[in-house]
């Protein structure tokens, strides 16, 4: 018999029946009159939920080639950014920049801490002669389950008078937890298609304010496939300068119809509900969770493994017992925690569901809980 299966790492994520058949719609002429309408569909729905007036542009690519796009389009070999780096995708924005000769300052923070804007002030205040040209962090960091308050950075920066940008890689926040492009100062945002989009991988999208585009027009470094200029240009025909992935932007548009009918506000509610509950299961199991203390994410949490469990045997019984699939740590966590994805579609009895497989999981190999403590905590949250 053919069983569900609980998709619960940090990304990609399940994706709705709703979803699943627009995907399998017949594909159309990505230049005529029905991909136009399309195109024009999703940016409007994009936008409401960037809550931004900025062009947003599309590209044919995972989240890592959005972020790569941000450093090309606005850089020059020799500029300066800072680049805040508290895992392994914030860490990764540093390396592409580097990689094109970007002159990095690190804003080095442990995994699993949160970086503070009086931190990132510090180093602008540094900077006499105003030569940094962006601070880039995420505002979630699926590594470690932790989140940043980008509106205190974007704040700080519009009071320290400091020209650079704010960019943000909100991968794995967008459509999930609150993000107010426009009124927290954001230049330029970057997310993609498998998180909160409930979509497969392979679409990024990326919100470009007025003040990015001027650093555009003096950035030297080599672009073709990340031009935003050319993008930007097609767009504005409602078209892309190459073949698009018409059946992601399918999805998308179906997507946004979700969302919309759910409302964005009642979506971050959602997202912070499922969190909680998560949470507190996991410390009425005893758990102990990675990420500091008020900073945790609302869409993935980190959690140390238990002494005397190994991660692999953990995760085997979960996904040939019970269905449920979750992520283990990365690099210098790898073995040291798991962290169970909670972003996209996900609603009450899926939390019921895979914090109960975790703990029969556990219970199987030896740790010491009372079976249904999982189940009581997270009803206690969702009666709350």
């Amino acid at each position: 018999m053919v069983r569900n299966e609980y998709l619960q790492i940090p990304g990609p994520t399940n994706v709705p029946s709703r979803i699943l058949r627009t995907l399998s719609m017949p594909l159309i002429n990505h230049r005529g009159a029905e991909f136009e309408q399309l195109l024009t569909h999703c940016v409007k729905g994009l936008k409401k939920v960037f809550r931004t007036d900025n062009d947003i542009l599309l590209f044919p690519s995972s989240g890592s080639g959005g972020l790569e796009s941000a450093i090309v389009n606005f850089f020059s070999p020799g500029d300066k950014i800072v680049v805040v780096c508290q895992g392994v995708f914030s860490e990764r924005v540093s390396l592409i920049a580097e990689k094109y000769g970007v002159n990095v300052i690190k804003v080095k923070k442990e995994w699993g801490q949160a970086v503070r804007a009086e931190e990132i002030e510090a180093v602008l205040k540094q900077d006499i002669n105003k030569e940094i040209k962006a601070v880039c962090l995420p505002q979630n960091e699926t590594t470690s389950g932790i989140v940043n308050d980008i509106e205190s950075v974007g704040k700080m920066m519009c009071e320290s008078s400091h020209p650079a940008l704010l960019i943000v890689d909100a991968v794995s926040s967008l459509a999930c937890m609150p993000f107010e492009n426009d009124l927290w100062g954001v230049d330029v945002a970057i997310t993609a298609s498998q998180k909160g989009f409930m979509l497969p991988p392979g679409l990024s999208m990326i919100a470009v304010s007025e003040r990015a585009w001027k650093l555009y027009e003096e950035s030297k470094l080599p672009k073709w496939y990340w031009d935003y200029k050319a993008v930007r240009e097609k767009m504005e025909e409602q078209q892309l300068p190459y073949t698009p992935p018409t059946t992601l932007l399918f999805g998308l548009k179906e997507s946004l119809d979700i969302l919309e009918e759910e409302g964005i506000e009642n979506v971050w509610k959602r997202h912070a509900l499922m969190a909680q509950a998560t949470r507190n299961a996991a410390k009425a199991m005893g758990l102990s969770l990675f990420a500091e203390l008020g900073y945790e994410s609302d869409t993935v949490t980190a959690i140390y493994m238990p002494e005397g469990i190994v991660f692999k045997e953990f995760s085997n019984i979960l996904k040939s017992k019970y269905g449920v699939v979750i992520g283990g740590g990365l690099q210098r966590l790898q073995g040291k925690i798991f962290r169970i994805g909670h972003m996209g579609s996900i609603h009450k009895l899926d939390v019921y569901a895979v914090m109960g497989a975790i703990e029969m999981s556990l219970f199987e190999l030896g740790y010491k809980v009372e079976l249904g403590t999982a189940s009581k905590a997270v009803s206690e949250t969702f009666l709350k």
